[in-house]
């Protein structure tokens, strides 16, 4: 018997001993996208702070970083670039073997895939090649007026671009070089691109233009394409007929409901609303998280303000954090996320203010339309933010390494 309560005994011990020395559940947390509140706010900003922010937290041993982001798969847009790039290799054969008309078939079902295929086309180079091959196989039957036509189109989507057709036959070369003069020479239009939520990076023919909403100038008449990515990740897309002396607006809204789109739509709009608490619940309930942290970027003067938030499950309260402020290439940005990252490590629940919906984001801005901004047809605005070692830089050109910052070593973040 006196074996038996001191097994017992002993057994009690060590599973009370066992408890008290088992890590304690760290607790959920969901880092979205940031917003963009003004146009003027760098492309890259967002995602850029969003990486930096979410590195602080993965270095903190006091949450179990959840990772929320959604699919972006465009396997429509996708499946469509496939067939017309299926149907361009079709054509060039078929036009070897002098098959022209149905080269040309083929080319017009390329044509008409590469549009149904614009959320995924960032290289515009290829269709305008599929144009210039339909031209030429054109000019080849004796329909010139046709020819011509196709031929315009290609150089209006890309006035510089140097067609492979044209180092072929010195006469295809002769009527290219007319045509860029013509167009080049000829009337203007202008394009106002449009999104909801706004604030969306945007390329016009491939080019990297700026942000919505966007006013597009000296464009030449004739057919663009456009492409723009919201802060949630969806890509939305069209083509747009510009006409010579006036100006044409495309715009495009987001399509998704889920809960990430509709915070950051409530976001980009300035406001904290009714909407933006029951679509970050829904959030919550989805990634199984105990917190959300979301925000939004605006560019004040010569630097970005990040006005970042909490949404906490257990009792769906929304909590403003310290307003951050740093350089627009977001050098100085490391220090202050290490800050925001530690007040949350220490108050978790408790950090900052409670928000009292409805409320702006950003109280110094009007909740109004985002700024324009404006572009020039065909000119890429320099890049304002420089790129990691190897990164692609928003010209869509590899824009080599770049020298390191040096940064000041930091204790690691720990539970409190």
């Amino acid at each position: 018997m006196t074996r038996l309560v001191t097994a017992i005994t002993a057994l009690l011990a060590f599973s009370s001993f066992a408890q008290e020395g088992a890590p304690e559940a760290k607790q959920r947390l969901t880092v979205i996208p940031f917003a963009s509140l003004t146009g003027d706010v760098p492309v890259r900003a967002g995602s850029k702070a969003l990486g930096m922010l979410t590195t602080e937290f993965k270095s903190a041993d006091t949450f179990a970083l959840i990772d929320g982001k959604k699919s972006q798969g465009s396997g429509a847009a996708e499946t469509a670039l496939e067939t017309a790039r299926k149907e361009v290799t079709s054509a060039q054969e078929l036009r070897g073997k002098k098959k022209f008309r149905l080269a040309e078939e083929a080319l017009t079902r390329a044509i008409a895939a590469y549009r149904d295929g614009l959320a995924a086309l960032t290289e515009v180079g290829e269709v305008v090649d599929a144009l210039a091959l339909l031209s030429a196989v054109q000019f080849n039957t004796g329909r010139d007026d046709e020819g011509a036509k196709n031929l315009r189109q290609a150089l209006i989507l890309a006035p510089d671009r140097e067609l492979p057709l044209a180092a072929t036959s010195p006469l295809f070369a002769r009527v290219v070089a007319d045509t860029r003069k013509a167009i080049k020479a000829g009337p203007r239009g202008s394009l106002l691109l449009e999104t909801s939520p706004s604030n969306a990076p945007v390329l016009l023919n491939g080019l990297a233009l700026g942000a919505t909403p966007l006013v597009v100038t000296e464009v030449p008449p004739g057919l663009h394409f456009w492409r723009a990515t919201l802060p949630s990740g969806e890509v939305v897309s069209g083509a747009v007929e510009v006409t010579a002396g006036k100006q044409t607006k495309a715009a495009a809204a987001s399509a998704s409901k889920d809960p990430e789109t509709r915070v950051l739509t409530a976001l980009a709009q300035n406001k904290l609303d009714k909407e933006l608490v029951e679509a970050a619940k829904e959030h919550v309930k989805a990634t199984n998280s105990d917190f959300l942290v979301f925000g939004a970027l605006s560019k004040e003067g010569k630097s970005l303000k990040l006005d970042s938030f909490l949404f906490t499950a257990a009792s769906g309260d929304v909590r403003r954090m310290a307003r951050t402020s740093f350089d627009t290439e977001l050098l100085s940005a490391g220090m202050e996320f290490y800050n925001l990252a530690g007040e949350l490590a220490k108050k978790a629940g408790q950090v900052g203010e409670q928000v009292r919906v409805p409320e702006p984001v950003s109280p110094s801005l009007m909740a109004s339309a985002s700024k324009q901004t404006e572009a020039k047809y065909g000119v890429v605005p320099g890049a304002e933010l420089s790129t990691e070692v190897g990164e692609v830089g928003e010209t869509g050109k590899d824009e080599g390494p770049r020298k390191p910052i040096e940064q000041k070593r930091r204790a690691p973040l720990r539970r409190q």
